[in-house]
């Protein structure tokens, strides 16, 4: 029979010719596997991403013969848990847990190698450096190895590879348990959170319970905020040594997937690009020069985003480009007319793009408010250099902060405003008192904001989730440091970035006594003892604006029962997150002896019950407070009520489309009342018979159902508000004679 040989892929022997291939290909890759393990040494290694209880560990040989092995031992903790004389794999137990895992194996010629693992409920962090754990600075990075593991994450979550760490924090960065910050090699999701290169590890090691900033971080989200940095509780080795409990956190950063404004860093980033691409780079080979580009577009973007200056001249001077050419020999041009290379006429106007802190540690850099209020530039980190920015930004500030301070809430050009002349000084003997401040007419004057109220210059809901956050925490930084806020080009600024609360829910440093849960954050001249602006913090003015006061009271009954009931009850949220970390949190407590804070030597067991304590003595105060939007502006005590103005009668139903209101005063004849709607809509209307009537469009009220207020002030002969002395302060805020009230409608 004569057989038809064809293409191979054909024949009736196809399948010999694949096997073949197969074979050959086989023979390739392992070929190359043993040249690759041959060129390195020789080693032992535990295999896999995690230890847990339960689990096989499996060990490798690197370029050692099996018939070379003396002995293979593994010790769970100081324990020698299995011993052969070859080598075999080891499955964890319940009591290895919070244990180091160690593999000793022993060849005959009396050569040692050894790998460890740590056996954790959380996910394992390793760290190794050629700088001790106790050595590593903030002024400059750490050069590290790093390998996160985790039991139930796909490898694209985790990560191994250099990184770079520095100590980060403020008075937490002097504890023996040190705060760092870590940056990765490459952009990834760590343990399924938002890719980044940036990370925090704070360690959290005031807080006996570990779980404030995550608390805060989960009100923070319950309360509608647009920005929450999610994070996860990790176990830190570091050169072999156990650490303890730290919480790995998605770092606040302007990027993609973290705050996303628009990032004039990355404008510096594309210029450095461009430059270097300019550059005829000379090298014996592709890799060389590549190498070299590298570098240099490494310094260039150093150099750019650490002055932003070019931003306003256009032109830009290289100090790092004269070093380079100088060491290296090379004559890469040193200045640049950036319109060459970014057109600067294309970019937006400089009226964001900017995430601002408030920090008192940040005094040299620091854009105080007239009131003192210190903020810093966190993003862009040199906002300072960029004088379009800068002036801007401080120009808006100003007016919202003048907006706050005023008698209605709105930012008027032709408004005297005053700034702080003297801080004057806390007279800790007579209640924390602040004494002899004093203040001056303001020179500031910007017709650009002109009429505007606060709540079109600083998002409403974020200021509100904000207030209830910083009182129900009865936070110690509140409104003081770690206070963030960021905006985009266009828009409002925001304020619900909730960060560093380990100083919350009655907990502090130092000797301070925080336990307090029966008073108001806000107007506590105890917790404003620390700086002068504390005293006159925002929050202070915003509880004299009953409109405020009515949109966090509506957003307080939103998370009450659904959310912070559950948080703090036995067996709720918090005790769910204590149940998933507590063998770690004890094996914390062991190494570090407890808690650093307030309560010295505190455990994890005995933090979490002061902590779910706190909350629930905090949540049955607060729940008298806000049983109706009087008892709250009552409990406040911010904005004083006159009984030379009242309102009348509101009638929801007095017209298609519209609301009557009526006003009635004991004034003068020929006097006028106006009337703020909801912050935003005012009217005017004379008296006559002691009455003044408004009719208040629909357009005005909330659609939502939401609770309108309606705040009816008096005015004098000239058109002005009269004031009321009762709730002014001169310097401060000047109260008028007023009246509010508040009503829902349907529509």
């Amino acid at each position: 029979m004569e057989i038809k040989t064809g293409k191979w892929g054909r024949s009736p022997y196809r399948l010999f010719w694949y096997a073949i291939l197969f074979l050959a290909a086989a023979v390739f890759l392992a070929g190359f596997w043993f040249l690759y393990r041959d060129g390195r040494e020789k080693s032992v290694q535990i295999l896999g991403t995690s230890c847990v209880p339960g689990q096989e560990l499996e060990a490798d040989m690197v370029r050692i013969r099996p018939y070379e092995v003396e002995s293979c031992v593994w010790y769970a903790g100081e324990e020698e848990v299995s011993r052969e004389g070859r080598l075999h794999s080891y499955t964890t137990r319940e009591e290895d847990e919070e244990r180091f895992i160690r593999l000793e194996l022993t060849l005959k010629d009396g050569s040692v190698y050894r790998d460890y693992r740590y056996c954790s409920v959380l996910p394992v962090l390793y760290l190794e450096s050629a700088a001790p754990y106790e050595e590593v600075e903030a002024e400059r990075e750490t050069a590290v190895h790093a390998w996160l593991g985790g039991t139930g994450y796909t490898p694209d979550k985790l990560y191994e590879g250099e990184a770079w760490i520095h100590v980060r924090g403020n008075s937490t960065a002097t504890l023996d348990k040190r705060p760092f910050k870590l940056q990765l090699e490459e952009k990834t999701g760590l343990l399924g959170m938002r890719e980044s290169r940036h990370w925090a590890l704070l360690a959290n090691a005031i807080d006996a319970s570990l779980l404030r900033n995550q608390a805060a971080s989960l009100i923070s989200e319950s309360l509608g905020a647009e920005q929450v940095m999610d994070s996860r509780q990790i176990t830190l080795i570091y050169n072999g040594e156990y650490y303890g409990v730290y919480q790995l956190y998605e770092q606040i950063r302007v990027e993609d997937g973290r705050i996303d404004i628009y990032d004039w860093e990355q404008t510096a980033r594309d210029a450095a690009e461009r430059i270097v691409d300019s550059f005829e780079i000379e090298g014996e080979d592709r890799y060389e020069r590549r190498r070299e580009a590298d570098r240099l577009l490494e310094l260039l973007e150093t150099e750019l985003a650490e002055d932003l200056s070019w931003l306003d001249t256009g032109s830009f001077v290289s100090e790092g480009l004269k070093e380079w050419n100088e060491r290296e020999g090379t004559a890469y041009p040193v200045s640049f007319n950036i319109n060459d290379y970014v057109d600067l006429e294309e970019l937006p106007e400089a009226t964001g793009g900017v995430l601002l802190e408030m920090d008192f540690w940040e005094e040299e850099r620091s854009l105080r408010t007239n009131y003192h209020q210190p903020f810093y530039f966190a993003a862009p980190s040199a906002g300072e250099t960029y004088a379009g920015l800068y002036q801007y930004i401080k120009a808006e500030l100003q007016a919202m902060e003048y907006a706050i301070h005023d008698t209605d809430f709105t930012y008027h050009s032709d408004t005297v405003y005053y700034e702080t002349v003297d801080e004057g000084w806390c007279n800790y003997g007579d209640n924390f008192a602040r004494e002899d401040v004093s203040y001056r007419p303001s020179e500031f004057l910007d017709d650009r904001f002109d009429g505007r109220h606060y709540s079109e210059l600083i998002d409403l809901d974020s200021l509100a989730a904000n207030f209830l956050l910083c009182e129900f925490s009865m936070n110690w930084d509140a409104m003081k440091n770690s206070v963030f806020l960021y905006k985009d080009l266009e828009g409002p600024y925001s304020i619900d970035l909730a960060w560093d609360y380990d100083c919350a829910w009655g907990n502090s440093m130092f000797g301070l006594n925080t336990w307090y849960p029966e008073e108001w954050q806000t107007n506590s001249a105890y917790y404003a003892n620390e700086t002068y602006y504390q005293t006159v913090q925002w929050n202070r003015f915003l509880i004299r604006d009953p409109y405020f006061l009515v949109r966090v009271w509506e957003k307080y009954w939103q998370i009450r029962e659904p959310f912070l009931e559950n948080l703090a009850c036995d067996g709720g949220i918090l005790d769910q997150y204590a149940e998933n970390m507590r063998p770690a949190a004890q094996a914390n407590d062991e190494r570090w002896g407890g808690c650093r804070g307030t309560y010295e030597g505190e455990t994890f067991e005995e933090g979490v019950e002061r902590l779910k304590e706190f909350m629930r003595l905090r949540l049955e105060w607060m729940d008298e407070q806000f049983a109706s939007v009087e008892t709250l502006r009552a409990s406040l005590g911010g904005y004083v009520v006159s009984d030379q103005i009242w309102v009348e009668q509101i009638d929801t139903g007095a017209q298609e489309g519209r609301t009557r209101v009526e006003i009635r005063s004991d004034a003068p004849e020929g006097r006028s009342v106006s009337l703020q709607v909801n912050g935003l809509w005012f009217y005017e209307a004379g008296l006559s018979d002691g009455k003044a009537e408004f009719w208040i469009e629909d357009q005005a009220l909330r659609a939502d159902g939401g609770i309108n207020t309606v705040q009816a002030r008096l005015l004098d002969e000239g058109g002005d508000y009269l004031l009321n002395p009762r709730g002014t302060v001169e310097g401060e805020y000047a109260n008028a004679v007023s009246a509010y009230a508040c009503f829902t409608k349907e529509f």
